[in-house]
């Protein structure tokens, strides 16, 4: 498994976080959290840069990069409206989170994701950084979030 199968099954795990969290406040604050601090750093440090040079793909960067401070923007968001008690608009700001995040991903899995093409070595190099996000965003946080086990992380690192 090379990074973008890692990153598309953090997609799928997202789908499912989502689809139980539409109704439940407690829960998005760990998706997002693990969408900021983990998933989107990888995406940001790692994975887009190797796309600078792929004429096919660059042209999607800049609006999926975007993509992510508006995350982060609808994040910031919900967090102020559950300090504010506002439940109404919490939950509005809840579904706008999950459906900018979810298109984004599907974006993200059509647009770019294809042209993913390194060597051998790049690709053990953006493991082993990923790794690295990944444990300082704290390994259990991320198995738990991600639903891949420990031993599914191993093959992908």
């Amino acid at each position: 498994m090379n990074i973008i199968e890692q990153l598309m099954i953090e997609h799928a795990a997202l789908r499912v976080h989502f689809h139980f969290a539409s109704d439940k406040t407690d829960s998005i604050y760990e998706i997002e959290d693990f969408v900021r601090n983990c998933h989107a750093k990888i995406e940001d440090e790692i994975v887009f840069p190797k796309f600078q040079d792929v004429p096919e793909a660059k042209q999607n960067l800049s609006r999926l990069q975007a993509d992510h401070r508006m995350i982060d923007t609808i994040g910031d968001q919900i967090k102020l409206r559950t300090t504010q008690g506002e439940l109404e608009v919490l939950r509005k700001r809840i579904s706008l989170y999950t459906n900018v995040v979810e298109s984004h991903n599907a974006s993200e899995e059509s647009l770019v994701f294809p042209y993913w093409n390194v060597s051998e070595s790049e690709e053990l190099e953006a493991a082993s950084k990923a790794k690295q996000i990944i444990e300082s965003f704290g390994l259990n946080r991320y198995l738990s979030v991600t639903g891949i086990s420990s031993k599914l992380l191993e093959r992908v690192h």
